[in-house]
């Protein structure tokens, strides 16, 4: 189940988008367990992605945001 992060301090930027990722007892191998790989890059993604109206929206933007990655 997904919990919202809740912060400590109240930012402008705390939007209510953010995960809350689970401690893994495991360094060299639960940080690597897709339950937790997968929350970690849910969260590294830009708040306009996040907040897409629609599926095709989501692709469309996330394929922009990898080739800005890559590309500049």
């Amino acid at each position: 189940m997904l919990t919202p992060y809740e912060s400590v301090c109240s930012f402008r930027s705390s939007g209510g988008t953010l995960v809350a990722v689970a401690k893994s007892r495991l360094k060299s191998r639960g940080d690597h367990a897709f339950a937790i790989r997968a929350l970690l890059l849910w969260n590294d993604l830009p708040e306009e992605l996040m907040l897409s109206d629609s599926v095709s929206s989501f692709k469309s933007l996330l394929k922009t945001h990898f080739y800005r990655l890559a590309f500049m």
